[in-house]
């Protein structure tokens, strides 16, 4: 009877701890990711998490995962954010490989933002039975988005070694592509990805102004 109540007693104290005392979700943005919006205009955003061991193999100084709605349509938002010489610029084709996903081949697409602007960003289509994903997918660090990791490495690295400072950020948005029809998805997924890219900079300028007061 003592033993049962001895447990019951730490059962009760263990669910008031993690009451009171709740985990950090990694994944929600706690450093300069803080800032990144939890709408674009009519996309709503709830905050996700990764598993731990997932988030620890990252080795992100931030790191956000985020699912937005708007209506019937769902979107996912995924940054990791590295600064000082960590480049970070992992493959995303091998996440999706390792999850069984068949990848094809990245291709070149355009964001246009208007008034002549855009973003070149990568494109693949991610495949396993009853789920296929359509997944864009760029780096960017200050003064430069691109689709291209060494071209984002080179940039580091030459901040790293001329002003002892570096910062940058991978970008990925997908959505899950329903029946056949990719083309649809592809101009909800443009539509997102825009108002993303406008709104990066403003998010990332904290990055900046936070390492020249260092």
């Amino acid at each position: 009877m003592k033993l049962a109540l001895a447990t019951y007693a730490l059962l009760a104290a263990t669910a008031a701890y993690v009451i009171t005392h709740p985990p950090e979700n990694l994944a929600a943005g706690h450093g300069v990711l803080r800032g990144c919006p939890e709408r674009f205009g009519d996309w709503n955003g709830t905050d996700l998490s990764f598993e731990d061991a997932v988030v620890d193999e990252l080795k992100a100084d931030d790191l956000l995962i985020r699912r937005y709605q708007r209506g019937a349509d769902k979107v996912w938002l995924c940054i990791v954010y590295h600064q000082n010489r960590r480049y970070g610029a992992h493959d995303p084709q091998l996440c999706y490989e390792s999850q069984g996903y068949v990848v094809e081949r990245p291709a070149r697409h355009r964001l246009d933002q208007g008034g002549g602007a855009g973003l070149d960003v990568n494109r693949f289509v991610a495949e396993r039975p009853h789920d296929r994903r359509l997944v864009y997918y760029w780096w960017t660090t200050r003064d430069l988005s691109t689709t291209d990791r060494d071209v984002f490495r080179n940039r580091m690295m030459v901040s790293g070694v001329l002003e002892n400072r570096s910062w940058g950020a991978f970008v990925r948005v997908e959505a899950l592509i329903r029946g056949d029809s990719t083309a649809a998805t592809g101009r909800t997924l443009d539509d997102f990805g825009v108002r993303v890219a406008r709104e990066l900079p403003r998010v990332f300028a904290a990055a900046d102004s936070g390492a020249a007061r260092r």
